[in-house]
């Protein structure tokens, strides 16, 4: 009896040792919020640093700190980062420390897809390049071309300054004309600088761009000229 129970004591201790001398790995999960969509992720054998989206390079990009051999699993939202052949989903090409790395998809929904992707310990940069990616980047100014005949007239003088001012008002609350953001100023002066009807009637001819246009009249919403 007493020397099953030490036969016993003696498999408890070796199993013991050898769970203990085995490293143990580690993880890192969480969620970021990558321009206001939100990231699942797992990390094992790492931590997270940051994930950012690069719309120039329709890429999504992992930086991290990692210690021994691991994977990423992490799940994108498509409205973020997607990769489409016509309708069709496609690969996503991957880059970790600027070396093409194999993958695995393990779902795909209609709003996310979730990739597993393994990496050396050591390895800092996750790449994932897509086809479609969110635009970041504000849109430009829209101005419909039928506004030039009003700046062309204004500034022939065939209407008068309040007219040209409340229609400009009107098309900017009913957004058919698209500025900038532009915070309104008060001011005591009324009257519209000379430069600014000289731009109606150069941009009405097609001499200056819709940008250069456009300054004016923020330049009028500055002033208080042109409340919206």
């Amino acid at each position: 009896m007493i020397q099953k129970n030490s036969s016993y004591l003696l498999s408890f201790l070796f199993s013991l040792f050898i769970f203990t001398s085995i490293p143990l790995s580690f993880g890192n999960v969480g969620t970021v919020s990558v321009d206001s969509f939100d990231v699942d992720y797992n990390i094992e054998n790492g931590t997270l640093d940051m994930i950012f989206l690069d719309p120039d390079f329709v890429e999504l990009i992992l930086t991290m700190d990692t210690l021994s051999d691991g994977t990423v699993e992490i799940t994108i939202p498509r409205s973020l980062l997607d990769a489409k052949f016509d309708t069709f989903d496609d690969e996503f090409f991957i880059l970790v420390d600027g070396f093409e790395t194999d993958y695995i998809e393990i779902e795909s929904t209609l709003e996310y897809r979730t990739l597993v992707i393994p990496f050396f310990g050591g390895d800092s940069i996750i790449d994932i390049i897509g086809t479609d990616a969110l635009n970041t980047f504000s849109p430009e100014p829209e101005i419909p071309s039928w506004i030039k005949n009003n700046a062309g007239w204004w500034a022939d003088d065939q209407i008068d300054d309040t007219t040209f001012i409340q229609g400009i008002q009107y098309l900017i609350t009913e957004e058919i004309m698209q500025i900038p953001q532009t915070e309104s100023g008060n001011s005591i002066v009324s009257e519209i600088p000379s430069w600014i009807k000289n731009n109606a009637g150069w941009w009405a001819d097609d001499q200056i761009d819709d940008t250069t246009f456009i300054q004016g009249i923020q330049y009028l919403i500055t002033n208080g000229i042109l409340q919206v």
